[in-house]
């Protein structure tokens, strides 16, 4: 039975009943079980009326229908109490119906909520509400998680709305479907499909496209056929070639994994020769060979005639009779005749006869603490973990009652003011001495402060010790912390069993100067690149280090400044487009930098080589660029720097031009507003790019 819910009582909760073939046998509607507040209390009487009538309609559903199992959705914290409330009823029907413990699990409820969104869900239920169809979809999950999320490969690729791994967003689309897809391909082949059952019950047919050598066209076009046929059956292997025209080589690829229940069909009344190896995962083309271990192992005189086919099903009763098989030797006679290394194949033959296709998949198991803490609250110990900040807000105070001798050995405290003050609870209100004796007395008293509960957004609950409150002693928790109050905290400790954190908000620890909350290292992180990366730093800012200031030199000429790269950066940022600037160049005393303007924050910056100088500080009588020879500065500005300006200066103010700063994102979004406004025309635009 699945149980599906909503944590605020905002839906009505339901319950559905499943078949042995997963078929909705019936369901419950319960409005109102989700009333209890999470305080155990109700707003109302009326409130607490309206839950008990539809936890007796629960009660009489399940002394009806006597479900083997229960699955409860599990996506929030509150999924916990209704665990509790069911396991609660389930114990008084015990006890007093005498019915049988019915064990309730955790089931995830990510796969039935893609679900009950899904086509498949919307075609199948059409009628039946969200909630509903979750319910239905966490009981088939638990008990076929193979066939459940099998409902989700269809050619939406809803499969795709799960998340498998927290990093699947990184992967290529289609490489993580095909990935995903050849998992099912594997699955599904090692347990097997049983054909007939996927033509009674549609639910199973989404394991046919992933059986070996069919794929999903070749699947539906088999299924389809089948139903074709006057009696829509299959009744052997070899059928699939003679009557669904299935080729050879696909024959040969998808037989072993179709599975035929050969059982129901010798109690029906088919004509048919019933082959029970097609009941096995052996394949056709070894057929002679199980066939002649039944045999041998059965001790049949080879004179005698004897059919193959009662020796297998003898064998099948007594399997024990093949253990003292030799195959090996066998598999020796067969690789003699030509026939290549068959060892293992006959230990699996040999598997099979003992335990005709086996579910080899792992047996259910409950989740363990750590499961169920993830499934609740969305959190896993590896990031949930110490040191991590989180928020909070401050529920309440824990304090600890005082012991009778503790009591008795109390001295109240007489304060300046004349008032008596409680040692435990710092209650300081009090005229008379006795008045203080009769609080303990009285057990008004709520005893000594020893820490602050608070709760995170997911529901968790936690407690900050009062030494970690703060780095000064706190007696009086209130004194650092209000009600209601948000605070910043680091995890000391995640207690999963009982669904609380122990907390700190001291500035030591929030700010952590030591690192002793530093996460550590990623299992798969790159340490040598971050040797690489420190080692670059390091000579990047010893490069840094070694880089020589310029020298200021004497030379007249208005373009001519004695500043660094910064300086004419910002002198170039408010002159006209084709301004230039002409400083000392970090290279050395033979060389000058030229920075010319561009655009507006684009400016070029060329090195200008000097020779024939007089000295050191003078201007050479011969300037390069490159290879190419000036005279002067006047001569380089006006037959480099001027054309280049012009030339920018055309660029500029060309009609297609758009200042966008090279902003790929920017310019599509142009040429797409442009291509609308003109549809036969072919947009394009020029930017100037750093």
């Amino acid at each position: 039975m699945g149980f599906a819910h909503v944590p605020n009582n905002e839906e009505a909760s339901f319950c559905a009943l499943i078949d042995g073939d997963g078929e909705v046998t019936d369901y419950i509607k319960l409005e109102h079980f989700m009333l209890k507040r999470a305080d155990g209390g109700f707003l109302s009487d009326m409130e607490r009326n309206l839950r008990e009538k539809d936890r007796e309609k629960l009660q009489n559903f399940i002394i009806m229908k006597k479900p083997h199992v229960i699955a409860l959705g599990a996506d929030t914290i509150v999924t916990k109490d209704v665990r509790d409330d069911l396991n609660e009823l389930i114990r008084h029907l015990h006890e007093k119906e005498h019915l049988p413990l019915i064990p309730i699990e955790y089931v995830d409820s990510e796969l039935s909520t893609v679900f009950m969104n899904s086509k498949r869900a919307n075609a199948d239920f059409h009628n039946y509400p969200l909630k509903l169809r979750q319910a239905i979809s966490l009981a088939r999950r638990l008990q076929d998680p193979l066939l459940e999320f099998a409902q989700l490969c269809t050619a939406d690729e809803e499969i795709l709305c799960l998340k498998f791994h927290p990093l699947q967003d990184n992967v290529p689309r289609e490489s993580l479907l095909n990935a995903i897809y050849a998992e099912f391909v594997n699955r599904v082949n090692e347990v097997g499909v049983d054909i007939n059952q996927c033509l009674l019950n549609p639910y199973t047919s989404s394991l046919v496209q992933f059986i070996g050598g069919l794929g999903p066209r070749k699947g539906a076009y088999l299924l389809r056929t089948l139903k074709k046929q006057s009696k829509p059956l299959l009744e052997s292997r070899s059928q699939l070639i003679q009557n669904c025209g299935i080729g050879k080589f696909v024959f040969i690829n998808c037989a072993g994994f179709i599975k035929i229940d050969t059982n129901s069909l010798a109690e029906s009344s088919t004509e048919t020769y019933i082959e029970v190896l097609d009941s096995t995962r052996v394949h056709p083309e070894t057929y002679e060979w199980a066939r002649k271990m039944a045999v041998d192992a059965l001790d049949y005189d080879e004179d005698n005639d004897h059919n193959p086919a009662q020796a297998l099903e003898e064998i099948i009763e007594n399997p024990e009779k093949l253990r003292d098989l030799d195959l090996d030797e066998f598999a020796k006679e067969l690789h003699r005749q030509g026939l290549g290394l068959k060892k293992q194949t006959l230990y699996d033959i040999r598997t099979e006869l003992t335990d005709r296709y086996k579910d080899k998949r792992k047996p259910y198991r409950s989740p363990n603490d750590e499961e169920i803490f993830q499934l609740l609250t969305g959190e896993n110990l590896q990031t949930f973990n110490t040191g991590r900040f989180v928020q909070v807000r401050v529920s309440g105070i824990v304090r600890r009652k005082p012991k009778t001798e503790q009591v008795d050995q109390a001295q109240p405290i007489r304060m300046e003011t004349g008032l008596w003050k409680c040692p435990f609870c710092l209650k300081d209100d009090f005229n008379e001495l006795g008045e203080v004796w009769n609080h303990f007395d009285t057990n008004q008293c709520p005893g000594q402060a020893f820490g602050v509960r608070v709760r995170l957004d997911n529901g968790l609950t936690g407690i900050i010790p009062l030494k970690y409150l703060s780095d000064k002693d706190v007696t009086d928790p209130l004194t650092r912390v209000k009600m209601g109050m948000t605070i910043n905290c680091r995890i000391l400790r995640v207690i999963i069993e009982r669904f609380s954190l122990e907390l700190t908000c001291r500035t030591s620890d929030l700010i952590d100067t030591i690192n002793r909350y530093k996460p550590s290292k990623d299992h798969y992180y790159d340490f040598e690149a971050e040797e690489q990366d420190i080692r670059s730093e390091e000579e990047n800012k010893k490069r840094k280090n070694r880089q020589r200031t310029y020298m200021k030199r004497i030379i007249v000429h208005p373009s001519f400044h004695n500043i660094d790269f910064k300086k004419s950066e910002q002198i170039l940022s408010s002159s006209p487009q084709g301004e230039a600037v002409i400083r000392p160049s970090s290279k050395g005393n033979d060389h000058l930098t030229l920075s010319w303007k561009v655009h507006d924050g684009i400016h070029q910056n060329v090195s200008i080589r000097e020779e024939g100088k007089a000295n050191p500080f003078s201007l050479g009588r011969q300037l390069f660029i490159d290879n190419e020879s000036f005279e002067d500065l006047d001569e380089i500005i006006a037959r480099y720097v001027q054309p280049m300006a012009s030339f920018a200066r055309d660029m500029i103010n060309f009609k297609y031009f758009r200042d966008l700063n090279g902003d790929r994102h920017a310019a599509e979004k142009v040429l797409n507003e442009e291509k609308q406004k003109a549809p036969s025309r072919i947009p394009y635009i020029v930017s100037a790019s750093k």
